[in-house]
């Protein structure tokens, strides 16, 4: 199997650099990146595979529904915990997403700026570094792009909503309970807020939170893979000098 750009630049560093605090810290973000893009992609996919019929409680004997001529125990729903899974799998998706970012440009700092790490970095702080000391760098260019771009302006809110509130209140769960399978069913989509950072809540985008997430997580996994492109493409037009050369 070929190396990746990511796999490639990692062999470039390890035989370009040769402080070993440097070695250190540019392992530590490279593994990170692809950790925090895999707990993305758990969160998603634990979010996808919830079942609302999972947090049935079992019913006592005294609990009983009619249905006909037949006495049905009725089964009782936790709402509340189902409510919190929710909240547990969307707060870990969107902090790990920006994260991978945010991760990501502690790397790309250390690629091109080597020593000038300052004490808060972002993607955004990585992007404006790049514009700023390499505007020639196609790696610049990219994250210049699609940071301006209408899918991350609307993504990025919702990693500051979850630091300080839930998304998904017990109202904004609409259930009902089908006797023929006898199992709970959701009536409705849940749905997630137009910008979660304006109060109260507006839905009118119609945004899914099973479309949403997927949707969202391909968008950053092409963003990182093709940053990593972007990045070896200015390492190889430097003739593979490391830490990449202002211009």
């Amino acid at each position: 199997m070929p190396e990746t750009a990511q796999q490639t630049i990692q062999v470039l560093f390890h035989n370009t650099v040769t402080d070993a605090r440097l070695l250190y810290d540019f392992d530590l973000f490279n593994s990170s990146v692809n950790q925090k893009l895999w707990s993305t992609e758990y969160n998603c996919r634990q979010l996808l595979d919830l079942d609302i019929s999972q947090f049935q409680v079992s019913p006592s004997s005294t609990d009983t529904q009619s249905y006909g001529s037949t006495i049905i125990p009725a089964p009782m729903l936790d709402i509340t915990n189902y409510c919190c899974h929710i909240n547990l799998y969307l707060d870990g998706f969107f902090m790990n997403a920006l994260s991978a970012l945010d991760t990501l440009a502690h790397e790309i700092y250390i690629l091109y700026e080597s020593r000038r790490m300052p004490s808060r970095v972002y993607i955004n702080t990585a992007k404006q570094m790049l514009l700023d000391d390499h505007p020639s760098s196609a790696l610049g260019a990219l994250l210049d792009s699609e940071l301006n771009k209408p899918w991350f302006i609307e993504f990025e809110p919702f990693r500051h909503c979850t630091t300080h509130e839930s998304l998904i209140r017990h109202n904004d769960i609409v259930y009902r309970f089908d006797p023929v399978v006898h199992h709970y069913k959701l009536s409705r989509r849940i749905k997630l807020p137009d910008n979660p950072q304006i109060k109260p809540f507006t839905y009118d985008r119609n945004r899914v939170a099973t479309e949403y997430l997927p949707s969202t997580f391909k968008r950053i996994h092409k963003l990182v893979t093709e940053a990593y492109r972007k990045a070896l493409r200015d390492i190889q037009a430097n003739g593979n000098v490391l830490p990449v050369p202002a211009t």
